[in-house]
């Protein structure tokens, strides 16, 4: 794997102005004011794991405009809580997986792990009934959810998975088992994105939060990324912008509205990324960008990032994992 980016010496300082969609905080307020009188009419139904150190709940929430998300909710067995909580947002084409113990909860913690709607094509899910919401369900999908609705922003994909991210943290919130005031959001590529959004759409509603990790993060700089991935899922875009050479505009207006270097900027809570510098899906210099940006409108927010000179996008993988239970355990 190849250093195809900036140098790290060049990538620590790199801070670019990325322009902002001028309807930014409108967008995401309106979207999220709409969402308040939807209730999250969560389900959780005791899980056979076959694990006796942890119990699981196939937990069910409404997400985007009610339509149903899945998750796993893992807590230590014998515990009643009230519990600090870990939210996991999955990666591109992943899903919440087999109901295994995690780490996270081996530490004591409540877990919810989250599926990202209509994805999954590359990790088995077998609980069969999952549920369904036409083209946005929860099964598992072909790839392909940059390019559709790519003119418009208030019908993109990933206008609903953030989201359900974000209902994801309130229902975290509002489990019997949790303390709210203990929470943490973690999640690796597209589940960095989420983290990252999440803790800006959090400080823009006034909630607050103990942490976010934020591992190779997606959707940071996406212009530039599209620019110089070479490889996932950033390529539908190429694809698709080389046979409609008439939207580029339009197109990068659209994702503008995802990009993360906007969330970090708003964040308020303390961070902790990490960065692959032989990164080809999300470029390392992409992820520098969203932690220079992170809490820079309130001075004074914490945040660290693990480097991983020679990694590819897996990043630090257990490692990684090994410096968020450090930090957390701090946290908590």
């Amino acid at each position: 794997m190849p250093l195809t980016d900036l140098s790290l010496d060049e990538a620590r300082d790199f801070c670019p102005e990325i322009p902002e969609p001028d309807d930014f905080d409108e967008f995401w307020m309106t979207t999220l004011d709409r969402h308040e009188e939807i209730g999250l009419d969560v389900v959780a139904t005791p899980f056979d794991n076959r694990q006796r150190t942890v119990r699981t709940w196939d937990l069910r929430y409404a997400g985007y405009l009610g339509s149903p998300v899945s998750a796993w909710l893992h807590v230590p067995a014998g515990v009643t809580g009230p519990l600090p909580v870990v939210v996991t947002y999955k990666g591109y084409s992943s899903s919440r997986g087999l109901p295994f113990s995690t780490p996270f909860a081996a530490a004591g913690y409540a877990h919810l792990v989250i599926d990202p709607r209509g994805q999954g094509w590359a990790r088995p899910n077998i609980v069969e009934n999952a549920p369904d919401d036409g083209p946005w369900g929860g099964g598992s999908g072909a790839p392909g959810w940059m390019t559709p609705h790519l003119g418009d922003p208030a019908r993109h994909y990933f206008r609903r998975l953030y989201t359900d991210a974000f209902r994801g943290l309130q229902v975290a919130r509002s489990l019997d088992v949790a303390d709210p005031d203990r929470v943490a959001l973690v999640g690796h590529s597209q589940g960095g994105a989420q983290s990252a959004a999440v803790a800006g759409l959090a400080a823009m509603r006034g909630i607050g939060l103990r942490a976010a990790c934020v591992d190779s993060p997606f959707l940071s700089c996406i212009r530039r990324s599209v620019d110089l991935a070479s490889g996932g899922p950033y390529l539908e875009v190429v694809s698709y912008l080389h046979a409609h050479p008439g939207l580029v505009g339009r197109a990068f207006g659209t994702l503008g509205m995802f990009d993360v270097v906007h969330f970090a900027a708003r964040a308020r809570t303390r961070a902790l990324f990490s960065v692959a510098m032989m990164d080809p899906v999300c470029p390392p210099s992409t992820a520098w960008a969203a932690y220079n940006h992170w809490g820079e409108r309130t001075p004074g927010v914490l945040k660290d990032i693990n480097v991983y000179p020679f990694a590819g996008h897996a990043a630090g993988e257990e490692v990684q994992t090994w410096n968020q239970l450090g930090l957390l355990a701090q946290m908590f």
